[in-house]
């Protein structure tokens, strides 16, 4: 492609290269950058893209995007971030302007929802006619590939587009960070439907305060035709838009029935609808109904798109139901915020006839501030919190056990194991008939992140192992406990 035309519509300030070049890739990397690609150099969260252009000049790559440099090859734009997402976008032929687009935002339930979507879009449509993109897995066109990252780099996320064009899809479903609505990732797109789904802390390391983070959040409304969000929230509530509530809103759900097995609600919008999920929890509630308001939005038949949810079996690692041999349920759930421990302590209270105990870990080189706060949520709410490591990445898995610690009521029965494989297995060592262990944190993750890299994890593995007959010898892991059951 002529770099004319990868450039069309990228806002430049100076060009000092030759617009009927050939271009074969557009990258944000300078090792890979070479004579047929253009390097685009922008500031990172941990590093500055200007830095490495030596490199990439050096690697021989001719043409360099960037905001504060010129020189021969240069083309120098107001926002390189962008840049990168609109040539990326290009040189892919514009897949986003060929698909229905929809986008969901917010701390907890995005995966959910977006799972939701995208399976009545694959049931009312066929497999191939939508694609899945988010962070627990990539679906295009009906066959699944890997995910990295909530919403994908630029690279690979019109790639993935690209993808599903050429496979036929005709729609597609994707999770909307506030990362990537701040790197300006999603720029190019443009959704028939996006929704917010609530605002509870995280990722304050990165946004410094709930009113940058909510900031950010909100650069998805002006990409969307159409945009919905949760009226029981108190940041989404006040967006000027259509709500979604249990209670009272322009979309509702009437919670019939909640049990073990799933739910009943019945929908209320443009039109009714009843519908019966096998995912449990109120929060599946919440998830069902910002889907079905989406779908209904974008002008599927309500009363369809409610019949297409009643087999859905939930997203991977979003509480999904495990079985232990001693008859104990398992579950193993995502939630690494205050907001969603709480709700899935409270869910999985409603299901357990005995005990619950609740084995969770914070991630390390990330907000700080909610680990008290959960150390405070799991000892009240469960009756066993056996405090562990996830994902320690660069700090000292102690210090971060110890932030955990200054928020446990020292009253409550805890424990702490710093090993995630001993913790787990002294919880389901310890549930019986009647009891629920609620892995939380880990969700769909298949590895564990400390200061030497990343290793292979499954907590469905190590259940499927114990249960099995493995893990005889004992759990010698325990480096300091308070009371224990």
């Amino acid at each position: 492609m002529k770099l004319g035309d990868i450039l069309s519509g990228v806002s430049v300030r100076r060009i000092s290269a030759d617009m009927n070049a050939d271009v074969k890739d557009v990258v944000n990397r300078s090792d890979i950058a070479d004579i047929n690609a253009v390097f685009c150099a922008y500031k990172g969260e941990h590093d500055n893209g200007e830095d490495h252009i030596k490199e990439a000049l050096d690697r021989g790559c001719g043409y360099i995007i960037c905001e504060n440099k010129s020189g021969a090859g240069f083309i120098t734009v107001d926002n390189a971030k962008k840049a990168y997402a609109e040539m990326c976008a290009k040189i892919n032929g514009d897949p986003q302007n060929k698909l229905k687009l929809f986008a969901v935002t917010g701390t907890n339930g995005k995966t959910t929802v977006t799972s939701m979507i995208h399976h009545i879009l694959s049931k009312l449509h066929g497999a191939n006619s939508a694609s899945l993109i988010g962070g627990v897995k990539n679906v295009i066109c009906g066959k699944e590939r890997k995910a990295y990252q909530t919403t994908p780099d630029p690279h690979e996320l019109y790639g993935l587009l690209a993808d599903s064009v050429k496979g036929g899809a005709k729609y597609a479903v994707l999770e909307a960070s506030s990362h990537a609505l701040d790197y300006d990732k999603l720029s190019p797109c443009t959704f028939e439907v996006g929704a917010m789904t609530n605002l509870t802390e995280d990722h304050l390391d990165h946004h410094g305060s709930m009113d940058a983070y909510f900031k950010s959040k909100r650069k998805l409304i002006p990409l969307c035709k159409s945009f919905v969000s949760n009226a029981d929230d108190f940041y989404t509530s006040q967006l000027d838009c259509p709500h979604f509530s249990l209670y009272e809103g322009d979309f509702t759900a009437k919670i019939k029935m909640l049990g073990k097995n799933g739910s009943v609600f019945e929908y209320g919008g443009f039109d009714k609808a009843e519908c019966k999920l096998r995912v449990c929890g109120k929060f599946n509630v919440y998830n069902a109904l910002a889907a079905l308001c989406m779908a209904e939005i974008s002008k599927e038949n309500i009363r369809t798109a409610a019949e297409a949810l009643s087999d859905f079996e939930g997203a991977p690692g979003r509480f999904e139901m495990h079985k232990s041999k001693s008859g104990a349920d398992i579950i193993i759930d995502y939630a690494h915020t205050p907001d969603a421990l709480e709700n899935v302590l409270m869910t999985a209270r409603g299901l357990t006839k005995n005990r619950l105990i609740c084995v969770f870990g914070c991630g390390g080189d990330r907000d700080k501030g909610k680990r008290r706060v959960m150390g405070a949520v799991s000892s009240r709410l469960a009756d066993l919190t056996v405090i562990t490591s996830d994902n320690s990445r660069s700090e000292d898995p102690e210090d971060i056990i110890n932030d955990i610690l200054s928020g446990v009521d020292k009253h409550s029965k805890y424990t702490v194991i710093q090993n995630r494989k001993e913790a787990v297995l002294y919880a389901l060592e310890r549930a019986k008939d009647g009891d629920t262990v609620l892995l939380c944190g880990k969700g769909h993750e298949d590895y564990e992140i400390d200061k030497n890299g990343k290793h292979p994890f499954s907590e469905a593995e190590i259940i499927n192992d114990y249960n099995s007959g493995g893990y005889e010898n004992g759990y010698n892991d325990i480096k300091r406990s308070g009371d224990t059951l």
